[in-house]
């Protein structure tokens, strides 16, 4: 694209697991118009809220709550069909004996905290008593609350620490509970750089979607890089990236449609909204 045009801002969750959309434009493999900015989660979405953000990976209850700021870009997301394996409850006791129990949340993941109320209010019938803070504080015995929800590269860690004799992957419960796909994250446009750069948001679009296509192409290469980390080894990380889906197609849209419902229903949502996906090239003069 030409170089008269500012370079776009986009946002990076600073995870592991969007490592195959975002290795190939930061390794110089997909040509792309972007100034990448990393950050946790709810860290992208207050970004992209206050418009520090052009493009960005937001928790899909970011996109619920604001998506009069919003276009949804079409074709990517962080998604699961069944397990995900880095959005874990990690309890000392069964989900369904929880009610009126200590369990920590991330502050990291505001739809992944959405999710877990869903599943505790709708699904298992309980009522704990939610607190915010560091699930690494997990590590302390002295601190060891009765169940924590974990997510990204820090559930990965834990559930691999044995404090915790249950563990809930919330991909897998939402799947036995609903038949559909759960979206953690889509990536969104705000309204306004579409109104005023619209003329460099298809290009955008084009490099996103292409990335991902070369990164799920080589994943075998993702997967070295990631267990260079240190994290995981390179077999467990094919068993991780095999989990993690990135299309938002139809099953992901329905997931995503019922998840706001029930958010709805649980009184985390003042409102569903529609999802509005962003078509390249519609308005382009």
């Amino acid at each position: 694209m030409g170089e008269q045009f500012a370079r776009l801002r986009l946002g990076r969750i600073d995870f592991l697991n969007v490592l195959p959309i975002y290795y190939p434009l930061e390794a110089g493999i997909i040509a792309n118009p972007f100034e990448i900015v990393p950050g946790d989660p709810s860290r992208l979405n207050e970004l992209c809220a206050s418009a520090g953000l052009d493009i960005s990976p937001v928790s899909s209850i970011e996109y619920a709550r604001r998506a009069d700021l919003y276009h949804i870009v079409p074709e990517l997301s962080i998604s699961s069909t069944g397990e995900v394996k880095s959005v874990l409850l990690l309890s000392r006791i069964p989900v369904e004996r929880l009610t009126g129990k200590k369990v920590l949340l991330s502050a990291k993941s505001q739809t992944s905290v959405g999710l877990l109320k869903v599943l505790c209010k709708l699904k298992y019938g309980v009522e704990p008593r939610f607190e915010t803070g560091s699930c690494l504080e997990c590590f302390s015995e002295a601190a060891l609350p009765e169940a924590c929800l974990a997510i990204g590269d820090e559930a990965l860690r834990l559930a691999a620490s044995g404090l915790f004799p249950h563990v809930l992957d919330l991909g897998a419960a939402w799947l036995e509970w609903t038949g559909l796909p759960f979206v953690f994250a889509v990536w969104v446009l705000r309204r306004d750089v579409v109104a005023e750069k619209n003329g460099q948001l298809p290009y955008a679009v084009e490099a996103l979607l292409s990335s991902k296509k070369w990164g799920l192409a080589n994943i075998g290469r993702i997967c070295e890089l990631a267990a260079a980390t240190g994290l995981m080894q390179i077999h467990e990380f094919e068993e991780y990236y095999r989990c993690l889906k990135y299309d938002f197609n139809e099953p992901e849209r329905g997931g995503l449609e019922l998840f706001y419902s029930c958010l709805f229903r649980a009184g985390e949502l003042n409102r569903v909204p529609s999802l509005d996906i962003y078509t390249p090239f519609a308005s382009v003069a």
